[in-house]
């Protein structure tokens, strides 16, 4: 039956004392033997020759085992089939023993076992698969029956209970877990899963032996039988502790984030390089009008200003295709009102493990702000610097924490050194003077102490580094304090070399000021002498013109009719003639003096002409070396490239003249006269040499003798009038007078320098003329000897009826029809009923119309009239500063009557 039902695959019997074994068919085929072999007996080495010969020794030594103790007999061996493969057989037999304990007989079955030991070899693979996977699987895994009891566990398992499986397995978590509502929680979950039916995954808090605490992620299900029923319970659990950190971390994180996003001024992106997306804060918005918080990577750049929109979009992919993880950037980002906004833009790029950019997040910060601040801090700093600049200034900015001394140039170059050099606190220290060194660092130390926090105001000296040159510096500054510590001080310095020098030259000047005050005076005084000199001569001046000017009119009604009497009588009586002679040539000398006196007071008539001097003191040699006489040498010096002046020549031969005569008249035994011409510059650098004469260019005319020379106090009044040394009857003391008031009616000036007992030299100035000058002045013609006029027919006027008498029989014994009048009210009436008057002769001074305005109205009726006017003076409305119009024809009072003749001829032969 066995057979039959295919269990087992043959029989045996073994006699065990005969040693024969019988096996049937199905034996036979098992060991791979010829099935006739069953109808036979055998002996045990025959069959065991099919073993597998790796089995042959254990089942030989379970046979002998079984023999000699008798029992059941089991043994697995592998045996060779009639197909030639090896397969698995249990032989399962019996040994009985006799009553001396030997084997009589052994039989058995021999069971095919292959299929059975597979499926236990796939049952025992699929169990050590299990085992694996349950112990390598990450945290607890484990199993539990119905009532929460523990079927199997994971090491996992093991570290949470803390005990080894042989005394956790078969029991609940209420009796393992040292924390009862640890395993109360737990065991309600697994009682609520089992009940659903259905799996879970939550997490959970548990607790180690140890104490550490830690989160787990379960996931549990129930546990079915074969039939679906629920019997138990299956789950996982994992360690998320650190994921729970790192969790709770990165919330924190991104919570920060989100505030920093939101509390910042910076519009803060986030670019996903993927697709181009970019995520905005609020702050996009609020900063530049854009009401969006999505856009696209093109968006931004579209935004950005042309111009710096290439430049930007090249930078960013540099950082972002290369390896680089941060970029930054400054441009114009376009708002949305269209204005642009000056910005600066950080970003930092995010790669994976690979160096691939995956995200790069940034702000944006709005400089529009700041840069209008910086403008108007860089304004502020130019005005300061301007400031600085102007007023001298130099500031310095030291940092006592970092120890770390700011000087811009100024300030360096009051220590000598280049405006590009950098400088510590030790160029400092070593730059002060060694005498000032001490006070000047206590007083910074001073400055500095937050106890007294004194004002730093010093004044020291340093020494160049560079150059080696010693500065006086004054320099202020103040203290910055915090956390009652002096953290910085800042200053201003100024160069005071300058002002320390003028200190010095002001103390010596101090100490000097008794003999400067003592000078002050003397010069003072000597101006105010001169001064009082000056309107001395001026009122001199005005009472000396306003005699000679009477003087002139008095002696016109004497010379000129001592001229009349003397042609009248001829040479009939020699007395009378004498007599007339003797009166003649006293009123001449009168009327030298007038003139003298004239000159001094500037009211002299002056015609000037372009003056060559050289030609004109040559021309005077002759006349200077018979003045002088024989005991005097004349030496003559004549300046090349002579310039040319503007002055009256006959009136500049008379000044020569007087000072030669001077010269000589102070050689009383002879001596050395120098007359020199020169050109000369006076400006600033030789104004003293000259004697303080006005700058400009001048002809210089100097005539120096070899005289007596004079004391201070004769040259302080030789140009008074009437002022001599001469004794009486041999001087005027008008000749230097009329050499003054001639250089002064000249715009000229005069320098008179003596020495008593070595001489005295006159030095003329007369301006330099700068018009183009043809020729040389004609020389003066001589007077035309006396004779008869024509027929024309002549107007006097004169308000002085004397002078009238005199002039109209004087024109009348010349030849003229002469007609007379008083004044203008008379003459005009007799110029428009005498329409063949030739001539007008009329004084100028006149009562109502002078004798100008006469001449003026006379000629609006007569074009043709010509004029003559006499004058005992210059000063009247002909004269402009004593210089006459050069149209003007005058004759100055007296006159005789040749002077008379020669000058009417003139007037009427001119052309008109």
């Amino acid at each position: 039956m066995a057979l039959a039902a295919g269990a087992i695959v043959g029989t045996w019997f073994w006699d065990v004392p005969r040693d024969q074994l019988t096996v049937d068919e199905a034996l036979a085929r098992a060991f791979g033997l010829d099935p006739a072999m069953a109808h036979r007996k055998l002996q045990l080495h025959e069959v065991l020759g099919a073993i597998h010969p790796d089995d042959q020794p254990g089942l030989a030594a379970a046979i002998e085992q079984a023999v000699q103790h008798g029992g059941r007999f089991s043994h697995q061996y592998r045996a060779r089939g009639e197909d030639g493969n090896y397969h698995w057989l249990e032989s399962i037999g019996r040994v009985d023993l006799d009553e001396h304990g030997q084997a009589q007989s052994f039989p058995g079955v021999l069971i095919d076992i292959s299929e059975r030991l597979r499926v236990q070899a796939e049952r025992d693979q699929a169990q050590a698969l299990l085992r694996s996977f349950v112990e390598a699987a990450p945290g607890v895994m484990y199993a539990k029956d119905r009532q929460g009891r523990l079927l199997i566990g994971n090491s996992g398992t093991t570290e949470l209970i803390g005990r080894p499986p042989s005394e956790y397995v078969g029991r609940t978590d209420a009796e393992l877990l040292g924390d009862p509502a640890q395993a109360a929680a737990v065991m309600a979950t697994d009682e609520r899963i089992m009940a659903s039916g259905q799996g879970e995954q939550l997490e959970e808090q548990v607790s180690f032996p140890d104490g550490r605490r830690a989160w787990w992620l379960s996931t549990k299900a129930p546990l079915r039988d074969g039939d679906g029923k629920v019997v138990g319970l299956v789950g996982t659990s994992l360690d998320i502790t650190d994921r729970k950190s790192a969790e709770a971390e990165r919330l924190h994180i991104e919570e920060r984030y989100r505030l920093a996003a939101q509390a910042t001024n910076d519009a803060v992106w986030d670019w996903r390089m993927d697709d181009g997306h970019v995520v905005w804060n609020e702050a996009l918005s609020s900063l530049f009008g854009h009401r969006v918080m999505e856009t696209s990577a093109q968006w931004w750049l579209d935004h950005i200003h042309p111009d710096d929109r290439e430049r930007i979009d090249h930078a960013i992919h540099a950082v972002i295709d290369g390896d680089g993880l941060a970029w930054s950037g400054e441009y114009r980002f376009r708002r949305a009102d269209g204005s642009y906004a000056a910005v600066l833009d950080r970003g930092a790029v995010l790669r994976d493990v690979d160096g691939r950019p995956l995200r790069m997040i940034g702000a944006m910060l709005d400089l529009s702000g700041r840069k209008a601040a910086e403008a108007a801090l860089a304004e502020g700093e130019e005005r300061l610097r301007l400031a600085a600049e102007a007023g001298e200034l130099g500031l310095w900015d030291l940092d006592l924490v970092h120890n770390v001394l700011l000087w811009p140039s100024r300030t360096k170059a009051m220590f000598g050194i280049a405006s590009d050099a950098e400088v510590t606190i030790d160029d400092f220290h070593n730059g002060l003077h060694p005498d000032d060194r001490q006070a000047t660092l206590a007083a910074l130390e001073q400055a500095a102490d937050p106890a007294r926090r004194s004002n730093y105001d010093v004044e020291y000296r340093t020494v160049g580094k560079d150059d080696g040159v010693v500065r006086w510096v004054a320099a202020k500054g103040r203290g910055i304090f915090e956390a009652g510590r002096c953290v910085r001080m800042l200053g201003v310095a100024i160069d005071i070399t300058a002002r320390k020098a003028a200190d010095a030259r002001l103390r010596e000047l101090n100490e000097q000021l008794e003999a400067r005050v003592h000078a002050e005076v003397a010069e003072r005084m000597r101006v105010e002498d001169a001064l009082r000199q000056s309107r001395k001569m001026e009122a001199v001046g005005q009472l000396s013109g306003g005699i000679a000017h009477d003087f002139n009119n008095m002696l016109a009604t004497v010379i000129g009719p001592l001229d009349l009497l003397a042609l009248r009588i001829g040479d009939s009586d020699a007395r009378a003639v004498r007599y007339i002679e003797m009166a003649l040539d006293g009123a001449q000398r009168a009327a030298q003096l007038t003139q003298r006196l004239l000159a001094f007071s500037r009211q002299q008539p002056l015609q000037p002409v372009a003056l060559d001097v050289n030609h004109l003191v040559a021309g005077m040699t002759d006349l200077l070396v018979h003045s002088l006489g024989s005991s005097i040498i004349l030496e003559t010096v004549l300046g090349g490239g002579q310039w040319w002046t503007h002055a009256d020549a006959s009136q500049m031969e008379n000044v020569i003249l007087n000072l030669a005569v001077n010269a000589r008249d102070a050689m009383p035994g002879g001596g050395r006269l120098n007359l020199q011409t020169s050109n000369c510059h006076i400006d600033l650098a030789n104004a003293a040499e000259h004697g303080g004469i006005p700058g400009g260019d001048y002809v210089r005319i100097a005539v120096a003798d070899t005289g007596s020379g004079m004391p201070p106090d004769v040259m302080a009044r030789a140009f008074d009038p009437f002022f001599t040394t001469k004794p009486v009857g041999q001087g005027t003391g008008l000749g230097l007078s009329q050499v003054y008031g001639f250089v002064q009616q000249s715009n000229g000036h005069i320098r008179l320098d003596s020495v008593p007992g070595q001489g005295t030299t006159v030095a003329i100035y007369l301006p330099r003329l700068l018009a183009d000058v043809d020729a040389v002045p004609a020389a003066a013609a001589d007077p035309a000897p006396l004779s008869g006029g024509g027929a024309e027919r002549i107007l006097v006027v004169d308000d002085d009826a004397a002078v009238r008498a005199f002039s109209v029989d004087a024109l009348t014994e010349l030849g003229y029809r002469v007609l007379s009048a008083d004044g203008a009210a008379t003459a005009l009436p007799l110029l428009q009923s005498h329409p063949d008057i030739a001539l007008l002769f009329t004084d100028v001074v006149m009562p109502g119309v002078n004798g100008r305005q006469l001449a003026d109205q006379a000629r609006a009726r007569h074009p043709q009239l010509k004029v003559l006017f006499a004058t005992g003076n210059s000063r009247n409305a002909l004269v402009d500063d004593g210089v006459l119009d050069a149209q003007v024809q005058l004759i100055g009072k007296p006159f005789t009557i040749g002077e008379l003749a020669a000058r009417v001829r003139a007037v009427l032969t001119a052309a008109a």
